[in-house]
């Protein structure tokens, strides 16, 4: 049996978390088009991410309102849940790998700065 008042309080917050979401991933890729347009596909990522947020809200309402059990809402609800954690997943997946990289750089590039200021010139 689905619970009502626990698909409300998925439905509000899955509705304003993805609004803000939308608006942060629209800020963040227009701040990415002007420095490079490569810049924009992390807010556009974070776009798609609020827009499945918004689709699961949608599917919560629709299970709210409805009289009986709507096995298949439930089973669409879970897909955006799902397919925005699997996104979500991966970004930071892609964001731990990127500070192990950056990590690397920053020490093989800072002993050799260091070696550089106390050599003479």
């Amino acid at each position: 049996m689905v619970d009502k008042e626990r698909l409300n309080a998925l439905s509000k917050w899955g509705g304003f978390v993805g609004v803000m979401t939308i608006i942060s991933g629209i800020i963040s890729a227009l701040i990415g088009v002007f420095a490079f347009v490569v810049g924009a596909i992390p807010g556009i990522i974070t776009i798609i991410l609020g827009v499945k947020l918004i689709n699961a809200r949608a599917q919560a309402d629709a299970l709210i309102s409805a009289n009986i059990e709507g096995e298949q809402n439930l089973n669409v609800l879970f897909d955006h849940l799902n397919g925005y954690f699997k996104i979500q997943g991966i970004l930071i997946i892609v964001s731990l790998v990127l500070l192990v990289i950056s990590i690397i750089v920053a020490f093989a590039t800072g002993f050799n700065f260091f070696d550089s200021l106390t050599t003479p010139l």
